[in-house]
């Protein structure tokens, strides 16, 4: 464990506590999509709501620290955790939809999906981490993974634009699967943003 100041370690393992429950989260929103069912969604939407409220609630206790730049910088990783729930709700809209008009996606598609729905679970759980250990190896790994991850996503949309001119996909299938692949993109760019801002500091 490494303070980022001693006074306000206690904010970083409240931060770390907010990404445990986004990696919850994303874990439901996750079974949700592979076994169609709304009670998983359900689940993850509460704790979208309970993360609107942390960030809210940690911004309005921080500021009592005072003006200074370690108090700015756990203020802006709660803003990062706050949007990357944002997206994963994006996420869940998606996958509503999708259970409601009874859409499957090919194979090829859902592999893909798994595999961005496997890696933002295994960057969350690093940043979860990070938050409280600083620890400069899990930093540089985590950066590393966000970056490759992003590539694959790029790889897989323009697969996915080829299978859609091939007549394979359905254009309304497209727009779901585009909705998800982007909205798990940005939840990996909060999080490599979050990482840089605590490994710059």
């Amino acid at each position: 464990m490494r303070p980022i100041e001693k006074s306000l370690f206690d904010y970083q393992k409240k931060l770390s506590n907010a990404m445990e429950q986004v990696l919850e989260m994303i874990n439901l929103t996750y079974d949700g999509f592979i076994k169609h069912k709304k009670s998983f969604l359900s689940e993850a939407e509460k704790i979208g709501k309970t993360i609107h409220q942390f960030e809210k609630d940690f911004t309005s206790d921080i500021v009592k620290e005072g003006n200074k730049d370690s108090v700015r910088l756990l203020i802006s990783i709660a803003g990062h955790i706050e949007r990357i729930g944002d997206c994963i709700e994006n996420v869940i809209k998606t996958v509503h939809t999708k259970i409601a008009e009874g859409t499957l996606f090919s194979d090829k598609a859902v592999s893909e999906l798994n595999y961005l729905f496997n890696s933002v679970k295994d960057i969350l759980r690093d940043t979860k981490d990070i938050i409280v250990t600083l620890n400069p190896v899990l930093i540089e790994h985590t950066i590393s993974l966000g970056g490759k991850v992003n590539q694959m996503a790029d790889e897989f949309a323009t697969l996915h634009e080829e299978r859609l001119v091939m007549g394979v996909c359905h254009p309304k299938h497209s727009s779901m699967y585009l909705d998800i692949l982007d909205n798990l993109r940005m939840v990996i760019w909060h999080v490599k943003e979050a990482v840089k801002k605590l490994q710059n500091f």
